[in-house]
């Protein structure tokens, strides 16, 4: 049985690059729905940090003050997130330590997807050379990614089937 594709969407983004950001988020909001919340973190290693202080928060704060996991009596701007999507933009030519980064953000983001296997995540970090690669890859990794955590969202995993 199939889940609604209209999940509860939590998008968080870098605040590099604020003219691309901005872009990427239009396009994932259009395709996750207007109300997805947003967090802001400063750079693509702290996008895991971000997210894990997020649902930490919400463990903390929400589901254990009214031990009830669902929007029941819950401020209803925030909500434990069906999914997560991770935006973020890592350009070579601007920084000496780009393969740090890629790795280290990659690892985290897997990372958090296992502790938090209820949670589906997308990490929509695009990793280029140049400006020119990023404006060719933008809309089309977002739009991919974001139909991507949706459909994993609306689709029941069957582990083994």
């Amino acid at each position: 049985m199939n889940k609604p594709a209209r999940g509860k969407y939590l998008i968080v983004h870098t605040s590099w690059y604020k003219e691309e950001m901005a872009k990427m988020i239009e396009i994932a909001r259009k395709n996750l729905g207007k109300k997805t919340l947003l967090l802001s973190v400063p750079g693509s290693l702290e996008l895991a940090a971000g997210a894990k202080r997020y649902i930490n928060e919400y463990l903390n704060s929400f589901a254990y003050k009214y031990n009830d996991f669902s929007w029941g009596d819950m401020d209803k701007n925030i909500y434990m997130a069906d999914g997560i999507m991770f935006c973020g933009i890592i350009i070579r030519g601007e920084t000496s330590h780009y393969d740090l980064v890629t790795q280290e953000t990659f690892r985290a983001i897997g990372n958090l997807a296992l502790q938090h296997p209820s949670i589906c995540m997308v990490n929509n970090v695009i990793c280029v050379e140049n400006k020119e690669q990023l404006i060719e890859r933008l809309k089309k990794n977002t739009v991919n990614n974001s139909k991507a955590l949706k459909e994993m969202y609306s689709t029941d995993y069957k582990p083994g089937l």
